[in-house]
């Protein structure tokens, strides 16, 4: 299994990296077919003129490919590390609604 995890408009930390690593590694732990993964870090530096800093400008973006599908997430806060955890909660959603129609599908044929 591949992981790209690229930085826009910001530098990739070892601690944001490894945070990433061990999130997703946790989270396809028992899916076999992931064939790659890329996760996009991005900083917006829009000043919101009335509280003078960003709202919400800090945007993970993951793209999970398994064979036959792509799951795509996206998820922004003040700050990273809260992107991160809120576009992980949605890949996860989307991975569990998936392994349920795979589930259902085995069931329901003869």
């Amino acid at each position: 299994m591949q992981i790209t995890i690229r930085g826009h408009h910001l530098t990739i930390t070892p601690a944001i990296e490894e945070n990433i690593r061990i999130k997703l590694a946790q989270m396809t732990m028992h899916i076999d077919q992931v064939n790659s993964m890329q996760v996009k870090l991005s900083k917006d530096h829009q000043v919101d003129k009335r509280s003078k800093k960003g709202s919400e400008n800090h945007i993970a973006e993951a793209i999970i490919r398994l064979p036959g599908i792509e799951l795509f997430a996206q998820a922004s806060a003040d700050d990273m590390y809260t992107s991160i955890k809120r576009m992980i909660e949605k890949i996860k959603r989307q991975l569990h609604r998936h392994r349920e129609m795979q589930l259902n599908a085995v069931l329901i044929q003869p």
